[in-house]
């Protein structure tokens, strides 16, 4: 999610001066925030090892709301009271994270991470079709229109290759994951629209209620039943996900969106991809396959395309969805 509305007291870190050492700490940020979200998908895998998918999201939610209720005591910011506001964190916690994130756990107990990862990096194409509708000041391009007409056809490509050929199992974890994806566009829509209220109140209040939400899906999926064993390796990456993939990066992003500007934030989205089929690779011996890497390129294509297409006619570049 995205707020800029943060007066420059409220800011939680600051910047360098002009010059060289300020461009190197929001490079610094950028890289950060990219291995945070990347990661995301190697600690949904190992966190699935042990505790099922609304077990992993709802421990997620959980710690991600404390994380929320500990910065707005120390920040000594108010709870929002707006029934406007309340009706559009809702909205943000139920569409922006607990349908996206419990179809991504899902659809992860049935592909691979970096298959993942390249399937979740249509996310900012996603958000740019949405903002045509729902984004005053969006205007649509022809080069807008070729980044996202290339950006799915590396979907075509991945899943007419050897990666999604495990069977329709393996076919419905794939579309779950792109239906996540949408999932999460909407939320970056919806995160737009809170611009006018500090992050740090709609943190709170869209993860207490993302959290609360999931305790019925846990009743009625799970019985309520609690996993026989869990080892602390899938212990760590409940609690990683919900600090390093949910709440630092919002904060993170919505320091470096008013310091940098949201283009430059926009990056993150060509090294998230990379980095979740890198740790694939590298940590649990994932096969990478030519048609990954191809449609990982046209993915990564896709948003560099569209990005032209948005900076010569949009209002803004849209940010990235900050609640993955």
């Amino acid at each position: 999610m995205s707020s800029h509305a943060m007066s420059a007291e409220s800011k939680p870190m600051t910047a360098p001066r002009p010059g060289w050492r300020r461009h190197l700490w929001h490079a610094g940020l950028l890289v950060m925030l990219a291995m945070m979200w990347g990661s995301s998908f190697l600690m949904v895998k190992v966190a699935l090892r042990d505790f099922s998918p609304v077990e992993a999201l709802t421990g997620r939610m959980a710690i991600a709301a404390l994380f929320f209720t500990a910065a707005l005591l120390i920040r000594r910011k108010q709870v929002e009271r707006s029934r406007k506001a309340w009706a559009l964190m809702a909205a943000m916690a139920v569409i922006g994270n607990v349908f996206p994130y419990l179809l991504i756990n899902w659809g992860q107990t049935r592909v691979e991470t970096g298959t993942a990862a390249i399937l979740m990096g249509i996310v900012p194409l996603v958000t740019a079709v949405l903002a045509q509708a729902f984004t005053r000041g969006e205007r649509f391009h022809l080069w807008k229109a070729i980044g996202i007409a290339v950006g799915f056809a590396g979907v075509v490509v991945l899943f007419g290759g050897p990666q999604l050929s495990g069977g329709h199992g393996v076919m419905w974890g794939a579309a779950a994951i792109l239906l996540a994806a949408l999932g999460l566009a909407s939320g970056t829509i919806l995160a737009d629209k809170a611009s006018d209220y500090h992050s740090i109140p709609i943190g709170f209040g869209v993860m207490w209620i993302a959290a609360i939400v999931c305790v019925p899906l846990w009743l009625g999926i799970d019985g309520g039943a609690l996993p026989a064993r869990v080892s602390w390796q899938s212990a760590a990456a409940v609690a990683g996900l919900a600090i390093f993939s949910t709440a630092l990066p919002t904060l993170v992003l919505i320091y470096l969106v008013r310091s940098a500007g949201p283009s430059f934030a926009g990056f993150t989205n060509y090294l998230v991809p990379v980095i979740g089929v890198a740790l694939g690779v590298a940590l649990l011996n994932e096969a990478l396959t030519w048609y990954a890497v191809v449609a990982l390129g046209l993915i990564i294509a896709g948003i560099v395309v569209g990005q032209i297409g948005g900076r010569k006619g949009g209002k803004k570049a849209a940010a990235p969805a900050a609640d993955r």
